[in-house]
C-alpha cells in the first residue's frame, strides 16, 4: 500500500486540481481500500472542517500560519495558472497543511504538535458507533413513538399538527391540512434520545431546530400558543431559535432558565456533569437562576457556567472558552482540549452505550485530540492510548481503564 506521505502529496494536488490521471486513480484506490480512507477523504473535501482543523492545530499563531501557506500557494498558483480556482483562499491556504492533517485519524495530536501512531486495545470484541436514530417520541396521551421502528412521512397526529420524519432522519412538527384557521391547545411531547443513538435533529413548530446529543431529552409544546415559547431539557442541545420579537424562547433546566429571542446556542446540562455550560455562538441569551434570583447575560464566544450543587456560586460567565470544541458533537466529531480522563469516559458511555471501570488513578491525566465520532471504539481508544497515559481494555460492551506508561 502506498505510504502516507504519498497519499497526503497526493491528497494536497486532489485539493489543488493538479492530479494527473494515474495519480487520480491512486488516490481513488486508496480511497476504496477501506472506510476510514473514505472517511477521511470525506473530511478533507469539507471546506467547514479543513477551516476549522488549521485553527485548532495552531491555535497560538493562526494567522502567522496561515498568510505563510497563503503566500506559498499563491506561488504556485503563479507556477500552474491552469489550476481550477477553488472557492476562498482560505480553504486552500488550509489545503497546504493536508500533509500534516492526513495523519488525523491514524494519530492522536498533543499540545506540542507531535504525534505517536496509535496502538492496538486489548479487545475481545469491537463496539460500533451508532448507526440509527433510536430516538423516542413521548406523546401527549403517554404513547410512544420508536423512530428507527416507523416509515418516514407522517409518524403521529398531535391536535392540529403532523409529526413528520423525513429520509435522514430528521423530525418536523408542521400544521396539518385541516389546521388552517383553528386554535391549537398547548399540548406537551417529549423527545429522549438514548445513549449508543445517532443526534436527532428536530424542528419545532415555530421553525426553531435542535440538535439533540445522546443520554438527552427535550419536552415541547406541539404549538407555541401562549406568550413565550417554553421548552426543557436534560442533556445537551444545541438551538438555532427562530427570531420572533414578541414571543420569548425560554430553555428551563431545573433552577437555570435560557431566554432568548432568536440565536444560536449549546446547552450541556447532563446530571452526571458538576455544572450546566451555556455557550453562545450568535445573537444574545439570558441566563437566570431561580435559586437566588441572579442572572447573567452573555455575548458571542461567551460561556455561562452553572453550579448543579446546592450550595454552588452564582453564575460565572467567561470567555476563554473553545466553541469549535464545545460544538464538535453537532458535526460529527469527538474534540477534546485538555480534558480530564472521567470527562472523556462520559461522552464515550454515552454515544457507545458502554459501562467503564477504572483500575488505578487516572485523575491527573489530561488529553487533547480530535477524532470522527464514525469511527468504532476501538479507534478512538486506540487514538488514546497512543499518548502513551492511559491504556484501555475492552471487554464486550465494558472498557477498564487503566494508567499509561507515561
Amino acid at each position: 500500500m502506498t505510504d502516507k506521505n504519498t497519499i497526503g502529496l497526493l491528497l494536497y494536488k486532489h485539493l489543488q486540481g493538479t492530479l494527473t490521471d494515474e495519480e487520480a486513480q491512486l488516490l481513488e484506490e486508496w480511497r476504496r481500500a477501506s472506510e476510514d480512507n473514505a472517511l477521511l477523504m470525506e473530511e478533507i473535501d469539507n471546506e467547514e472542517m479543513l477551516t476549522k482543523r488549521l485553527e485548532q492545530f495552531h491555535p497560538d499563531n493562526k494567522k502567522a500560519v496561515r498568510d505563510k501557506i497563503l503566500q506559498r500557494i499563491l506561488a504556485a498558483r503563479h507556477e500552474h495558472p491552469a489550476v481550477r480556482r477553488l472557492p476562498s483562499l482560505r480553504w486552500v491556504a488550509a489545503a497546504s497543511i493536508v500533509l500534516a492533517l492526513v495523519a488525523g485519524t491514524y494519530f492522536w495530536w498533543q499540545p506540542d504538535g507531535k504525534a505517536r501512531q496509535a496502538e492496538t486495545v486489548s479487545t475481545l470484541e469491537d463496539v460500533e458507533a451508532p448507526q440509527f436514530v433510536r430516538a423516542v417520541i413521548t406523546l401527549a396521551d403517554g404513547s410512544t413513538v420508536s423512530l428507527d421502528s416507523v416509515a418516514n412521512g407522517s409518524v403521529a397526529v398531535q391536535g392540529n399538527i403532523n409529526i413528520v420524519k423525513d429520509a435522514d432522519g430528521k423530525l418536523s412538527y408542521q400544521p396539518s391540512a385541516s389546521a388552517k384557521g383553528k386554535e391549537q391547545e398547548e399540548i406537551y411531547n417529549t423527545l429522549h434520545n438514548p445513549r449508543g443513538s445517532k443526534v436527532i435533529d428536530i424542528a419545532l413548530a415555530d421553525g426553531s431546530r435542535v440538535w439533540l446529543n445522546v443520554g438527552s431529552s427535550l419536552t415541547y409544546p406541539v404549538a407555541f400558543v401562549g406568550k413565550e415559547r417554553k421548552v426543557s431539557i436534560t442533556g445537551e442541545a444545541y438551538f438555532e431559535v427562530a427570531r420572533n420579537a414578541t414571543k420569548p424562547f425560554i430553555v428551563d433546566r431545573g433552577e437555570m432558565s435560557v431566554q432568548v429571542l432568536g440565536t444560536h446556542f449549546n446547552v450541556n446540562a447532563y446530571e452526571d456533569e458538576a455544572d450546566i455550560r451555556v455557550t453562545l455562538l450568535e445573537g444574545s441569551v439570558k441566563i437566570s437562576d431561580t435559586r437566588n434570583a441572579a442572572s447573567g447575560i452573555i455575548k458571542p464566544g461567551e460561556q455561562a457556567v452553572f453550579s448543579q450543587a446546592k450550595d454552588g456560586e452564582q453564575i460565572r460567565v467567561t470567555d476563554d472558552v473553545n466553541v469549535e470544541e464545545v460544538i464538535a458533537w453537532t458535526n460529527g466529531m469527538f474534540h477534546f482540549a485538555g480534558a480530564s480522563v472521567a470527562y472523556i469516559m462520559r461522552q464515550i458511555q454515552r454515544w457507545y452505550d458502554v459501562e467503564v471501570e477504572y483500575m488505578g488513578d487516572v485523575s491527573s491525566v489530561n488529553l487533547s485530540g480530535i477524532v470522527s465520532r464514525k469511527k468504532n471504539i476501538t479507534n478512538l481508544l486506540g487514538a488514546l492510548e497512543a499518548t502513551g497515559k492511559i491504556v484501555f481494555k475492552l471487554e464486550g460492551r465494558k472498557v477498564i481503564v487503566l494508567p499509561g506508561k507515561y
